[in-house]
């Protein structure tokens, strides 16, 4: 069996290192990425929360205006 040196192992050692930093900087870039499209998201949720009220109100304003309209033309 062949005898493995300080000189090898710390070599070895610095390339999983090396490897190892690597991949946290590609994981930083997912993790940022997960991130920012978890505050799109929140941040479409609260656009439905508002957009929904306004719907119903321009739903309501739309059948209200129709009744109107047709009201008129009978």
């Amino acid at each position: 069996m062949e005898e493995v040196t300080h000189a090898q192992i710390y070599e070895r050692l610095c390339e999983v290192e090396a490897k190892v930093d690597k991949l946290d900087k590609n994981t930083e870039a997912v993790v940022a990425a997960f991130n920012a499209a978890a505050g799109a998201f929140t941040v479409l949720e609260w656009l439905a929360r508002v957009v929904k009220p306004v719907l119903v109100i321009g739903a309501f304003c739309g059948a209200i205006w129709l009744a109107i309209d047709n009201k008129l033309h009978q």
